[in-house]
């Protein structure tokens, strides 16, 4: 596996967001950008088996023939202000594969602690005093996607992982990008994916590397201790606090 590493810019300048340039594949990447250069790499990975399968393997013959495919199925868990998610759209786009992405989140920060985070969580944490990642919105995130002509590939749900996953349609998935920081959901998030993920679909996990979230590695070596799959990991440039990134192929 190929280590990607972030070359330096030669002057720092400060980062102008726009809705037509979140996370650009253009080169050198910032460190910003770079760290979700793994994601990029693990979703087309995804893409393009997902293609080789759906040409070549899943569908009837008749269907592939007149060029029947399914869209790839697709989640992101955590989704916040809906960049990663976009990126995702962008590449997707760029390699012709159609996808039907499903984005949840509060779009009110992070759920109550429990007992696992409480246990491990570092003592200068903040979000031990305030919730975190609440400085979002659904109507904000419905607007990036809408901007970036993605409104008929992905759905936006609303409401804590408990709440939400119980009520989607069901299906079978060929990728899940899990990024929600604590114990809880992770393992609510696994036991509902996990079981409906097709087999040589991708489960990617954004923190397990975490130092601010060592619950995240806590939860999710618990819920594979007896699963057959091998975790896999990629980091992009210098060692740092969540640099390094890791995603499971379902066996």
């Amino acid at each position: 596996m190929t280590t990607t590493t972030a070359a330096e810019p030669k002057q720092k300048r400060p980062l102008v967001y726009s809705v037509r340039q979140e996370l650009p594949h253009n080169r050198p990447y910032d460190l910003y950008y770079a760290e979700k250069v793994p994601l990029l790499q693990v979703f087309e990975k995804a893409a393009l088996a997902w293609d080789n399968r759906s040409r070549f393997g899943i569908l009837p013959t008749l269907a592939r023939s007149i060029g029947v495919r399914r869209p790839m199925q697709a989640a992101e868990c955590g989704i916040y202000r809906g960049h990663s998610l976009v990126a995702c759209l962008r590449v997707a786009r760029d390699l012709r594969v159609p996808v039907k992405f499903i984005g949840l989140d509060s779009f009110a920060g992070l759920p109550a602690l429990v007992e696992e985070d409480l246990e491990v969580a570092p003592e200068n944490a903040p979000y031990r005093k305030k919730v975190l990642f609440d400085d979002t919105s659904f109507e904000a995130v419905s607007e990036l996607v809408k901007s970036a002509g993605f409104a008929r590939d992905a759905k936006l749900i609303r409401g804590f992982f408990v709440d939400t996953l119980p009520r989607l349609q069901e299906t079978r998935y060929d990728f899940v990008n899990i990024d929600c920081d604590l114990y809880a959901p992770h393992i609510e998030c696994l036991e509902y994916f996990y079981p409906k993920m097709n087999s040589g679909g991708i489960i990617f996990f954004d923190d397990y590397h975490s130092h601010d979230f060592p619950m995240a590695k806590n939860a999710i070596d618990k819920f594979l201790e007896d699963k057959p799959e091998t975790l896999l990991h990629l980091r992009f440039g210098p060692d740092g606090t969540n640099h390094t990134k890791c995603y499971i192929e379902k066996l």
